[in-house]
């Protein structure tokens, strides 16, 4: 026998042994406390123009990309120059360039334009803004100051291109769904699917994280198993380099490529890995080249993710393991652990930011991840069979290749659409509003799951109540700040039925996502009895499409004129058999609430505002006026009907029409209606101007008070009878952030 004395402990072996955890935990929470958005400075002002030098990638998902009115890229904001002031740098931003023309290629730019941030919608629950845009008109607004990128980096850019070629030229839902699995680029995965893997808790499947690094490493060693140790380890490193140019920086992908090369390291150099130190090594050296991610979702929900599975995964086998201690887990237990894990961990921050708690995603994640799986690896074989396709040589060989392959990616993305029909309910997804304070104590919590169950059952009593209950018992109506758009909440009560006249929304993205499904859960809404829609454009109608995604809707009041096309028909043919059409003479009842339909006429045929759904709500003797976009001439319509008929539209508020645009709200309206309070639902800074001066002191002019939630948020009035028991009752009113005011 042969006694070999060890030798010093090298760094690898340090590397493997040191506690990584507290500097890492500690490295983030300093950014995190005073990273760029705790920065003092004020924020770039969209009413000024700027002149910003910025770094645009030239590989990856976030390079030029085609838009609708032009191009749009992820860029890094370098130095700002803004009226000769010093301004907080936003890092990260969108560049939009207008025109048809691509953009140049160089990497560095000096840009002049303005910045634009859709604002925080202040409502019970207050959303964050969205990310920082910059606005350049014209390529003539465009100067390269560095040098072009390097050959290597355009050979690299033009392979992507090469593969992106056949991936483009695709017709079928599979390519979509390669496209975001090869490189990283959902934006063409249709919408309905992103919100289908959103509510299930599967959003993760479309970013570029461990499960392709881990099956592009696995590929590598199954085709080349012959070669030596060392030119393995040499090879996979290439292979993961080479991937990262296509899909870029994305902070998942990073995270897990570092990981892995961390870990084949240790196996090159005969150590062994701890994939905690080296998810910990990840994080410091990310942060290290690049402060700035610790404000990234994706980043912070990667690591967190990733530490779940590594420390919190095999207590949970502990407690489930039946049996002898040395029979193995069976791999279903250990996958449905590890996504168990994945979302507890992640569960502080998505309540938080994305608000929504998904039940389902752990026995969903055991079906979809293998199908993503197995998906990817079509996908990756699909792209390369294809691309090809195009050299003249193989062309005979690769063509068919690529068609049965394109055929078989098209069957495998079919689960990936159904779950786009799944029905709304809280089985699926849970909408919470979760103070950050409470997010705090579930993380304590889950600290000390970790440390013991024992002690867990006494810490979970340190978790606040996510969606706390509103003590109220009178009729509330709440007008929400949805931006330039309309929103109106009739509640009855503490937890009572409620109506939700118009949802606001987007042109483009998920409105109910940004806005409405934190908002409702904080004012506990988690059904809708009622819809109405006034108008079918999209900054009433849109937010109610993408709602219904989430909450159930029983029942759908609209004029027959709204749902012959666009946004109004999406929206009946998603409510199909739960859609009532309603025209003046329709009435119905929902709790406390009294609804009359006043306008339009029947029959009417002709759409446009003048034919804006128009609805008087009346609670124990007093009646809000619910007008949509209804113009002057719409008005006038309405007032000389009533009269005809010896009707009222007397009101004690009224709710003003089209954002207070100077076509509406004329002197006959408010001459009949006589509110006592004017509520305008208009965006901070709206490019239309909205509300008009006009308006609003026509308006004060007869003693009505106006409220806007461009300047009070959202508005709350309370219908309570007054002390004498008379029947005329007291508007009580409260404007965020909870200011009342009487």
């Amino acid at each position: 026998m042969v006694l070999v004395a060890p030798g010093p402990l090298d760094w690898t072996t340090a590397l493997c042994r040191a506690p990584l955890l507290p500097l890492a935990a500690a490295v983030a929470a300093v950014l995190l406390t005073d990273g760029p958005e705790s920065s003092r400075l004020p924020a770039p002002d969209p009413e000024r123009p700027a002149t910003v030098e910025v770094e645009v990638p030239v590989l990856g998902a976030a390079a030029w990309e085609r838009a609708e009115h032009g191009w749009v890229a992820r860029v890094r904001v370098r130095a700002i120059e803004q009226s000769g002031r010093e301004v907080a740098d936003p890092g990260r931003v969108w560049l939009r360039l207008g025109g048809d023309r691509a953009p140049p290629a160089e990497s560095r730019l000096c840009v002049r334009g303005y910045f634009s941030r859709r604002p925080a919608y202040r409502n019970l629950h207050v959303s964050r803004p969205g990310e920082w845009g910059f606005n350049v008109k014209s390529r003539r607004l465009m100067v390269a100051v560095g040098n072009a990128p390097g050959r290597g980096l355009r050979l690299l850019a033009a392979m992507r291109q090469w593969l992106l070629r056949p991936v483009d030229e695709a017709e079928g839902p599979g390519a979509l769904l390669a496209r975001a699995l090869v490189f990283g680029d959902a934006r063409q995965v249709p919408p309905e699917w992103r919100t289908g893997l959103r509510r299930a808790g599967l959003s993760h499947l479309l970013a570029v994280s461990g499960l392709h690094v881990g099956l592009l490493l696995a590929g590598f060693w199954w085709l080349f198993a012959a070669l030596s140790g060392r030119l393995a380890w040499v090879g996979a490193v290439f292979v993961l380099l080479l991937y990262g140019c296509l899909v870029g920086p994305r902070p998942s992908f990073l995270r897990a490529a570092v990981m892995a090369l961390l870990v084949i390291l240790s196996f090159a150099l005969e150590r062994p890995p701890q994939a905690l130190n080296s998810l910990c090594a990840a994080l410091i050296l990310i942060l290290a080249l690049d402060p700035e991610a610790v404000g990234d979702l994706g980043f912070r929900l990667s690591f967190l993710a990733t530490a779940g599975i590594l420390v919190l995964a095999p207590r949970l086998l502990n407690w489930w393991r039946a049996g002898p201690e040395t029979r193995p887990p069976k791999p279903v237990t250990v996958a449905l652990a590890a996504t168990v894990a994945a979302q507890l961990s992640t569960l502080p921050i998505t309540a938080v930011e994305i608000g929504l708690v998904t039940p389902m995603s752990p026995v969903l994640n055991l079906a979809f991840v293998p199908l993503t799986a197995l998906t990817l690896g079509f996908s990756l074989v699909w792209v390369v069979v294809a691309a090809l396709a195009s050299v003249p040589v193989v062309t005979v060989v690769a063509e068919p290749g690529a068609r049965v392959l394109g055929a078989a990616l098209d069957l495998l993305s079919l689960p990936f659409a159904l779950l786009a029909e799944l029905p709304p309910g809280a089985w699926l997804a849970l909408p919470v509003s979760v103070d950050p304070r409470a997010a705090l104590a579930l993380a304590i919590w889950l600290g000390v799951l970790v440390s013991g169950l024992r002690r867990a059952v006494w810490g979970l009593a340190l978790v606040l109540v996510c969606t706390p209950a509103l003590p109220e018992h009178e009729p509330v109506l709440a007008m929400l700040d949805v931006g330039q758009g309309e929103a109106v909440l009739l509640r009855n009560g503490d937890r009572g039925p409620v109506v939700l006249v118009d949802g606001g929304g987007f042109r483009r993205g998920n409105f109910a996502e940004a806005a409405l499904l934190q908002t409702l859960a904080a004012e506990g809404v988690h059904r809708i009895q009622l819809a109405v829609l006034s108008h079918g454009d999209s900054d009433h109608c849109q937010g109610l499409v993408d709602l219904s995604r989430y909450l159930r809707i029983e029942r759908l009041w609209a004029a027959p004129v709204e749902i012959r096309d666009g946004c109004g028909r999406a929206l009946a043919d998603r409510l199909r058999g739960r859609v009532r059409l309603v025209e003046r003479g329709s009435v119905g009842r929902v709790g406390a609430w009294n609804l009359d339909v006043l306008h339009p006429a029947p029959r009417r045929t002709d759409g446009g505002n003048s034919a804006s759904l128009v609805v008087r709500g009346c609670v124990d003797g007093s009646c809000v006026l619910l007008t949509g976009d209804l113009d002057i001439a719409g008005e006038q319509e309405l007032l000389d009907r009533t009269r005809r008929e010896g009707a009222s539209v007397g009101s004690d508020v009224l709710k003003v029409g089209h954002h207070g645009s100077k076509t509406s709200t004329g002197l006959a309206l408010l001459a009949a209606v006589e509110p006592r309070l004017g509520l305008v639902s208009a965006g901070r800074r709206n490019p239309y101007s909205h509300p008009s001066p006009e308006v609003v002191a026509r308006m004060e002019r007869r003693g009505i008070r106006v409220l806007r939630t461009d300047l009070h948020g959202r508005i709350e009035v309370r219908f309570r009878r007054d002390g004498s028991g008379g029947r005329r009752p007291v508007l009580r009113v409260a404007v965020w952030p909870r200011r009342r005011e009487g």
